[in-house]
C-alpha cells in the first residue's frame, strides 16, 4: 500500500447500511464501501448522468427521490421509474462495458452515495468472488423493472396509481406531486390520470390539495391496487 496516499476517514453509510441492496452484503464489503466512496448531493431537477454515457461507478439513494428514464427516439424520455431511499444503480453498464442505458436525475433535493468506477475495478480484479454481489444487485434492479412490466400489462389504471401512492407515501401517508406527475409515472395522460385520482378519491381512499394528496384509508388503498 502506498503509504504516501492517505485515504479519506470512511463514510457514515446510513441509511445505505440498514435498507435496500447494500444492507444484506457482509460486514466486510460494507465497509470497503465506506472507505472507498464518497456522498454528493443533488439539487431538484440536477442530471446525474445521461444514457449512452460511459459508466463511472454506481450510485446509491440515501435521501429524496430519483427518477430513471429511457430515451426514445424522436420523444420525450420515459420515466420507467421513481426510486426511494436504498436505491442502487450503475451496476449495469459496469458488468456489460457498455454506455449507461437510462438517465438518472434527481427528483427532489437528494443525497447520493457514490461509488467510483476506478474503485469497483480494482476490487473485482482484486477479489473476483465480488462479481456475485453486483450481480444481486442487478437482478433486484430487474426484478423491479418486470414488476412494473407486469402491473402496466395487467391491472386496471386506478390499480396501478393505487400502487405508486402507497409505494410513494412517507410516514405521514402523504405523496408530493400533481396528477401530471402521478401520469407520467405510470405511463398514463393526463386525462386518464385525472380519472383514476377522481375515482380513488370517490372511493373515500385519498384526499387531494395542491401539490400533494393525503391517504385516508390504506386498508382500501390497498384492495384497489389488486385490481385487474
Amino acid at each position: 500500500m502506498d503509504q504516501s496516499r492517505q485515504k479519506p476517514p470512511p463514510q457514515d453509510l446510513d441509511p445505505l447500511d440498514r435498507v435496500g441492496w447494500l444492507s444484506r452484503q457482509p460486514e466486510s464489503f460494507r465497509c470497503w464501501v465506506a472507505e472507498n466512496g464518497r456522498w454528493r448531493r443533488f439539487a431538484a431537477g440536477e442530471t446525474i448522468y445521461l444514457a449512452g454515457e460511459e459508466p463511472d461507478g454506481m450510485y446509491g439513494l440515501g435521501a429524496g427521490a430519483l427518477d430513471v428514464t429511457f430515451p426514445l427516439h424522436g420523444d420525450e424520455p420515459v420515466t420507467l421509474h421513481r426510486a426511494e431511499p436504498g436505491f442502487w444503480i450503475g451496476e449495469a453498464a459496469l458488468m456489460a462495458r457498455e454506455g449507461r442505458l437510462v438517465s438518472l436525475s434527481a427528483a427532489a433535493e437528494s443525497r447520493v452515495f457514490i461509488l467510483p468506477l476506478s474503485a469497483l475495478r480494482e476490487l473485482l480484479a482484486r477479489d473476483p468472488a465480488c462479481w456475485r454481489t453486483l450481480y444481486e444487485q442487478s437482478f433486484s434492479n430487474l426484478s423491479v423493472a418486470l414488476t412494473l412490466l407486469a402491473e402496466a400489462l395487467s391491472l386496471s389504471p386506478r390499480a396501478r396509481l393505487a400502487r405508486l401512492l402507497l409505494r410513494l407515501a412517507d410516514a405521514e401517508r402523504r405523496v408530493h406531486g400533481n396528477q401530471d406527475d402521478f401520469g407520467r409515472l405510470i405511463g398514463m395522460t393526463r386525462s386518464s390520470a385525472r380519472r383514476a385520482l377522481t375515482s380513488l378519491g370517490e372511493a373515500g381512499t385519498i384526499r387531494t390539495g395542491y401539490r400533494s394528496l393525503e391517504i385516508v384509508d390504506v386498508e382500501g388503498l390497498t384492495r384497489i391496487s389488486n385490481e385487474s
